[in-house]
C-alpha cells in the first residue's frame, strides 16, 4: 500500500532505525488544506460565524457618531472570494503556485463567494456602508476581477472606484496595503476590516514568527470587534516567517522542523 507523505513522516518519527526521508513534492503540503476548504463543514461554519459576528459589530459601530460616511475594507482572495479550483490545478502540476496558471484563473472571473460573505456585504450595503476591496491582484487583472465581483452580485459603488488593486497608482506599487487603507480612511470612517492574512490589517512584512505573535497580542482588543480574520491554511505571509527563502523543498523542510 502506497504511504502518504504524512504517514511516511509519522512512521519515520516512531521508527527505531533511521528511515530515508520521503521524496520532496511540495504540492502534497497543500492537499490537506485545500481538501479541508473544499469539503469541511467546519470551514463553512467558521466563515459564516465570522461574518455573523461582523454583522453585530457593524450595527454597534454604526450606532456611534462620525463625521465621515461609513465604510468597510475587505481583502478578496480567501477572505470574500474563494479560489479552490486554482489550488487544484497547481496541485495537479506538482506545484504550490504558478503565475501563468493564476493569471489564467483570474481571467476566467470564476471565483466563488466565501460562505457568509455575500450575505454580509448585502446587509452592509443596506445599512448605507460602502465596501472597499483592497487586493494584491495586479492592476492589469482588475477588469477580470471586477467582472467576477459583478457576477457574484457583490456591491460596487457606481459613482467611484471601490476595487483598489496593486500598482494602479504609483504609490500603490507595493504589496503593502497601508497606503490604500490610508486612502480610504482619508475620506471614510472605516468601521471594520476583513482579511485572511495579518498584512490585511497592519504591515507585517519581514516580521519573524515571534514578532508576528507580538503584533497579534498588541491588537488583541481589535480582533472580533473591528478586525475579522478568515481561515486560510493554504498560503499566507506566515510561510516566509517560518520557511524563509530557498527552493520549495528547502522551505518545506523548514516547516517540518518548525512542527517538530
Amino acid at each position: 500500500m502506497k504511504k502518504t507523505l504524512l504517514a511516511t513522516l509519522l512512521f519515520a518519527a516512531c521508527a527505531t532505525k533511521p528511515v530515508a526521508p520521503p521524496p520532496c513534492n511540495p504540492a502534497l503540503a497543500l492537499v490537506n488544506a485545500a481538501a479541508w476548504m473544499s469539503t469541511a463543514a467546519e470551514y463553512r461554519a467558521s466563515t459564516m460565524q465570522t461574518y455573523a459576528e461582523a454583522r453585530r459589530a457593524l450595527d454597534a459601530a454604526l450606532a456611534t457618531a462620525g463625521n465621515k460616511p461609513p465604510a468597510i475594507i475587505l481583502d478578496l482572495d480567501e477572505t470574500s472570494i474563494e479560489n479552490l479550483p486554482f489550488e487544484s490545478r497547481v496541485i495537479a502540476q506538482g506545484k504550490t503556485f504558478d503565475q501563468k496558471t493564476w493569471s489564467t484563473w483570474i481571467n476566467e472571473s470564476a471565483a466563488t463567494p466565501v460562505p457568509g460573505a455575500a450575505e454580509f456585504l448585502s446587509y452592509a450595503r443596506s445599512r448605507g456602508v460602502t465596501p472597499f476591496y483592497i487586493t494584491n491582484r495586479k492592476a492589469e487583472e482588475k477588469a477580470a476581477t471586477r467582472a467576477n465581483l459583478e457576477k457574484l452580485g457583490y456591491p460596487l459603488d457606481p459613482s467611484q472606484d471601490t476595487l483598489l488593486t496593486r500598482g494602479e497608482r504609483p504609490e500603490w506599487s507595493s504589496a503593502d496595503k497601508t497606503p490604500r487603507r490610508d486612502f480610504v480612511a482619508s475620506r471614510y470612517r472605516v468601521l471594520l476590516f476583513f482579511g485572511d492574512d495579518l498584512n490585511d490589517f497592519t504591515s507585517a512584512a519581514g516580521k519573524s514568527v515571534d514578532e508576528r505573535l507580538a503584533m497579534i497580542r498588541a491588537n488583541a482588543d481589535k480582533w472580533g470587534s473591528s478586525w475579522f480574520i478568515l481561515p486560510n491554511p493554504v498560503y499566507g505571509s506566515w510561510e516566509p516567517a517560518v520557511a524563509g527563502s530557498g527552493t520549495p523543498c528547502e522551505q518545506m523542510q523548514r516547516k517540518l522542523e518548525a512542527v517538530r
